[in-house]
């Protein structure tokens, strides 16, 4: 699969599979939660062999905590992920950093 290809299928897919997130309090359990889906459709990627490395830690990471949505972040509606990948060409890692933000009137 071509890089470019692969990395937006990677955004898009997670950019629709975490709608449901502007609904829910931004908190450790959220980000649990997104944690955890991420992290299975990525996996399922790497099975799929668009994902270069022996284990999911070597071909992926996802991160979504305080440290990435302190209160600043989360006080102005934001949550942001970060999302690193490893495709099998070339092989080095590769951060995707996407957010989500709530919509004020």
């Amino acid at each position: 699969m071509n890089v470019r290809r692969l990395f937006l299928y990677i955004e898009e897919s997670i950019d629709e599979g975490t709608q449901w997130v502007v609904f829910e309090p931004n908190d450790p359990a959220l980000w649990g939660k997104v944690k955890r889906n991420i992290t299975a459709f990525l996996t399922r990627v790497w099975r799929d062999g668009a994902l270069f490395g022996s284990t999911p830690e070597e071909a992926f990471f996802v991160k979504v905590d305080a440290e990435n949505n302190p209160p600043e972040v989360r006080d102005v509606g934001q949550l942001i992920i970060e999302v690193g990948v490893a495709p099998v060409k070339p092989a080095e890692f590769v951060v995707i950093r996407i957010s989500q933000k709530t919509l004020s009137k």
